[in-house]
């Protein structure tokens, strides 16, 4: 596929500068978003700005819609849609509209909930009293001197949804699908009748489909790739990624409105279609997409594509947004493979590969082109509002106790006066999965309001960069943190990408990017103050050589752990282990049983880190008791299990390893 790819890319560039003839106002697009956004007019006249409220808020009607496919479930979703990059739009540089309505995580309003903690945080915003607009149709009235007008979006083309999410954070356009009908029977209908107009259409006139998969992409010279889904979004990419009209350090991998077919295939509900998550990319005008990273399959939603198509669009994608950044700057996409509805062979979803498999392409796929994942995976991917808390004041720091030093371990008996480690089984938990916003966002408020929170060690793997989407969320763990909560990066640091592919040879050809990421971490490190990297995640990805772990020593000194890493040892003073399990789960009894199972029967000094994921502290006590409550006869086990924090246990390893002869040498389970 690589030949392809590479057609594709040089195609591209190419036909740079080529509109759609149905789309008439890309022709007035200059070479920046913002010089797009002054070169056409605004609708101001309609409404004075004056009768817009400085703070809206608006809750959302479509917790109890029904999954069934029908013309109830197309409404919610056309009007989500809408109002997600409605608010994308209006919150672009200033918090002004904020929905409520969201639920997960056993927390029925989740925006509710976050908008009490950004009052407790001071923020003034938070402790103004908001405009309850009532409908949809209040809101486009009180805001709609801030949209251009429409981007209307092909039903029968659903890749076309994503494109409209494009165009409506680079236009400012109200996307919304061509379904005509009388009155306000369909969203379309309604919208046109209250004096809407389209600025760009992606569908003809009399509703035929503009990209048919056939003859010439339309406002290019490219062939059709035979897929009208690729077609779309490489129209898109020629017209405005290839432009710059995009910001080329944003991207957003969501599912397209194929979701209205199977909206149930996951077992999930209605938030699973992810449209609220779309404010915060369309306010930073990202390149929307969704496509299959496997280069041995078609699709189920496009089956009759060329094997491959997907993937060779997807690596055109990422390689334009690369260029554009001279590859000098990390790419942040939103978003995870949609694996309960496509790509994979879960349930329905038609796909030859594993959901696991297929998430480790991806990360290497986008690892390749400088590019890591905010991986807001299914089941708990929705988050709303990221677009109005972006806007949260922060700290220029977040400080947090270090890695204890050699005075300090030897205060805690950890350490002997010599230097040396006394025999011992040492242990920490990994507590994860934390790599995405959405995560954060939905299981927060009842593991962190969780009663036994402080009376063990617990390591919270927040990746940094979630402070993007999620401020409230980063800002409130630290302001409410025990003595026994600890903050250490989870995979792989500023974000989930595989490092080893960032190091050349890489699957995309380009130079290294291992020092690009290296730059990226450090900034957000040193906001939170994190010195360990918890989790670092290889998948199928080339192992990390030399110059990523010298990289690593330079923004994470209090050490890493590796899930490819053979080995335990000192890199540049960092101290380096493998992951010595692949996740523990079940019981707390089982937990227990299965930490055990990864010590040794040797009386030596040994170091074991085990993940778990959204567990609540309660059951880490748990854990923590039974391992007191079922220690390894002594000897051969140097003693009982001693639960740690990570930077702890990683700064014993690091005494351990200078006190050897042999560095490289230890016992790690």
């Amino acid at each position: 596929m690589y030949g392809r790819r590479e057609f594709l890319v040089r195609s591209l560039t190419a036909a740079a500068g080529a509109t759609l003839t149905s789309a008439p106002a890309t022709a007035t697009l200059s070479s920046s978003a913002r010089q797009a956004e002054s070169a056409m007019p605004r609708r101001d006249a309609a409404v004075p700005r004056n009768t817009e409220p400085p703070l809206v808020h608006y809750h959302m009607p479509y917790a109890g819609v029904s999954l069934q496919p029908g013309s109830m479930l197309t409404r919610a979703y056309d009007e989500a849609a809408l109002l997600a990059a409605l608010q994308g739009i209006v919150n672009r540089d200033a918090p002004r509209l904020y929905i409520l309505g969201v639920s997960g995580g056993g927390i029925a309003d989740l925006d509710s909930f976050w908008w009490q903690r950004m009052g407790d945080l001071g923020w003034s915003v938070a402790r103004q009293q908001p405009y309850e607009a009532q409908s949809l149709s209040e809101l486009l009235q009180l805001f709609k001197h801030r949209a251009r007008g429409l981007v209307v979006w092909d039903p029968s083309v659903p890749a076309t949804a994503n494109v409209a999410a494009t165009l409506a954070g680079v236009l400012d356009l109200l996307p919304v699908a061509y379904r005509p009908g009388s009155g306000a029977e369909t969203l379309y209908s309604q919208i046109v009748s209250e004096g809407w107009r389209a600025t760009v259409s992606l569908v003809h006139a009399d509703g035929s489909s503009v990209f048919t998969g056939k003859g010439t992409i339309p406002g290019t010279d490219l062939p059709s790739t035979g897929s009208a889904k690729n077609d779309a979004y490489l129209w898109a990419k020629v017209n405005y990624l290839d432009r710059g009209l995009c910001d080329s350090e944003h991207m957003a991998y969501y599912i397209d409105s194929y979701w209205l077919l199977v909206p149930g295939a996951a077992n999930t509900g209605f938030w699973n279609n992810d449209l609220v998550n779309h404010d915060y990319f369309v306010s930073q005008r990202a390149f929307f997409f969704d496509l299959d990273p496997w280069n041995d399959e078609a699709p189920v939603d496009d089956p009759h594509q060329p094997p491959g198509t997907d993937a060779a669009t997807m690596h055109a994608l990422l390689d334009s947004a690369y260029h554009l950044t001279n590859g000098q700057k990390m790419i942040d996409v939103g978003g995870f493979p949609p694996w309960g509805f496509k790509y994979t062979n879960y349930g329905e979803a038609g796909g030859q590969h594993s959901p696991v498999a297929t998430e480790w392409k991806y990360a290497w796929t986008l690892s390749a082109y400088n590019a890591f994942m905010e991986a807001d995976a299914l089941g708990y991917d929705a988050i709303a509002n990221a677009s109005f808390t972006q806007h949260l004041p922060l700290r220029q720091r977040y400080p947090q106790p270090g890695p204890p030093d050699a005075s300090e371990l030897r205060r805690r008996g950890l350490l002997r006066p010599d230097g040396t480690v006394p025999p011992g089984l040492y242990f920490a938990f990994y507590v994860g999965d934390f790599d995405s916003p959405a995560w954060l966002y939905q299981n927060i408020p009842s593991l962190w309001n969780d009663p036994a929170r402080g009376r063990v060690p617990l390591s919270w793997a927040f990746d940094p960069n979630l402070a993007l989407r999620a401020a409230p969320a980063m800002a409130w763990t630290r302001q409410t943190r025990t003595a026994h909560d600890t903050f250490v990066a989870g995979d792989s640091g500023a974000g989930y990408l595989n490092p080893g592919a960032l190091e050349a040879p890489r699957l995309s050809g380009l130079p290294s990017g291992i020092d690009v990421w290296a730059r990226h971490c450090r900034r957000f490190y040193r906001q939170w103050d994190i010195q360990v990297t918890g989790f670092i995640i290889e998948g199928s990805a080339p192992t990390m050589k030399a110059a990523g772990l010298k990289a690593y020593a330079t923004f994470s000194p209090g050490g890493i752990v590796g899930q490819q890493l053979p080995f335990a040892a000192l890199v540049d003073g960092m101290p380096v282990m493998a992951m010595t399990s692949e996740g523990i789960g079940g019981t707390p009894k089982q937990a227990a049983t299965s930490v055990l199972g990864l010590f040794l029967p040797l009386d030596t000094p040994q170091f074991v880190v085990a993940r778990a994921v959204l567990q609540t502290p309660s059951w880490y006590e748990a854990v923590a008791q039974s391992l007191r409550a079922s220690a390894p006869p002594s000897p051969p086990y140097p003693g009982p299990v001693q639960v740690l924090d990570l930077p702890t246990l990683l700064a014993l390893l690091g005494a351990y390893a200078k006190s050897q002869a042999q560095p490289g040498a230890l016992a790690s389970g």
